[in-house]
């Protein structure tokens, strides 16, 4: 995947304005991974948001949303192909994972050069008309900036990885690495994540608490498993010891975060995903010139701060 040149996005709605084609009927897929996730449904919301912007401009849109499953990967694939026989006009991708999504897109969507827009993650081979995606990199340097304000040089700290073909997730862990080690934190090799999920997270914690007793801090790229990571540490009466910081937000892990037990939360706008998406979409179907990579930045959720986040919808579902 081509380097990103990161840049603040700008309104594309407005500027698209110009493009739309009149009295137009498109039919458009949205598949997601882990659809269930706060994080999803606030994506897929932005995009339902500016379909119905697209559709008081005279261009109606016919949007599937397809869940590809909450651990299920393959699953996406099949949908992939199912959104195609369904004789979709353009396709906007979650991937959940960089590697199996985009052979669909190369043999398939590529194939009838129908257009592909990526919202989250990328993919590592295929075409794509535009990627959506936040600085990962960055927003992993922001949870190691703020881990290091919480404990000594020389602290051992550990990211709890799940995904090795995930390269959100893998960027994220970089960009926590390096920048851990250039603010003098002893980083530990990753810990190992069996799934997405609460339970993995905790098991995963409570096998590190074996093997680094000592471990003062832990990151991970997703909040189910920063969440899972607090209660085996609230089960080994050592909750508070280890100092937790996750990417991503639900309503479970903003109320852990308010009352101190997740330390940070690194946060996204999967709306303005999922937003700029079908405008993306619609705008190149329409005939108009696109962007080809939107960089989107992060905020970082602390107990401090957190009456600031309380109306992100990931928070109120809305």
């Amino acid at each position: 995947m081509r380097m990103l040149k990161w840049a603040a996005s700008v309104a594309l709605a407005t500027a698209f304005a110009t493009s739309v084609a009149s009295a137009e009927d498109y039919k458009i897929g949205y598949s997601v991974f882990w659809g269930t996730n706060p994080f999803l449904v606030t994506m897929v919301n932005g995009a339902k948001k500016s379909a119905e912007e697209w559709k008081a401009k005279g261009v109606n849109v016919d949007l599937i949303v397809t869940n590809g499953g909450d651990t299920d990967k393959a699953k996406q694939v099949s949908d992939l192909e199912d959104l195609n026989a369904q004789g979709v006009d353009g396709v906007l991708i979650f991937p959940g994972d960089s590697v199996m999504v985009a052979e669909p897109i190369k043999n398939t969507f590529n194939a009838q050069s129908i257009p592909v827009v990526i919202t989250d993650i990328g993919i590592r081979s295929g075409k794509y008309e535009s990627l959506i995606i936040t600085d990962n990199y960055k927003g992993g340097q922001q949870a190691a900036d703020y881990m290091a304000t919480l404990l000594p040089k020389g602290s051992k700290v550990v990211t709890l990885d799940h995904a090795p073909t995930n390269d959100n997730g893998q960027t994220r862990q970089k960009g926590f690495e390096d920048r851990a080690k250039e603010l003098g934190l002893e980083v530990l090799p990753e810990q190992p994540v069996a799934f997405l999920t609460l339970d993995a997270g905790r098991q995963s914690m409570e096998d590190l608490l074996v093997s680094e007793p000592d471990v003062k801090g832990a990151f991970a790229f997703n909040q189910l498993v920063i969440q899972g990571a607090y209660q085996a540490l609230e089960q080994a009466k050592k909750a508070g010891e280890v100092k937790l910081i996750g990417f991503d937000l639900d309503p479970v892990s903003y109320k852990m975060v308010q009352d101190g037990k997740i330390d940070a939360l690194v946060v996204q706008d999967p709306y303005k995903m999922g937003y700029e998406g079908m405008n993306i979409v619609l705008t190149k179907l329409g005939g108009g010139e696109v962007p080809h990579d939107i960089g989107l930045g992060t905020k970082l959720l602390t107990k401090a701060n957190a009456a600031e986040f309380a109306e992100d919808p990931q928070v109120t579902g809305k």
